[in-house]
């Protein structure tokens, strides 16, 4: 009875690793996901810059073009 327990216990840690170990590889495969969003972002903030600056009268630097990412 006291091997059932722990071979059930034992199972249940292997599972729980395994699964943490597949979330983890989930995240470093969204990386390249991440990255885009942060490009977009950026371009978002310059585009809203310009917009602002040109809406004062300024004339600042064209905005960067749209990345392919």
């Amino acid at each position: 009875a006291d091997m059932q327990r722990w071979e059930e216990q034992s199972q249940g840690a292997i599972y729980t690793v395994e699964y943490a170990c597949s979330a983890v590889k989930n995240l470093v495969d969204s990386s390249v996901y991440f990255r885009s969003v942060e490009g977009l972002l950026k371009q978002a903030i310059s585009i809203r810059d310009h917009m602002n600056a040109s809406a004062q009268g300024h004339s600042p630097e064209e905005p960067p073009p749209p990345s392919s990412a």
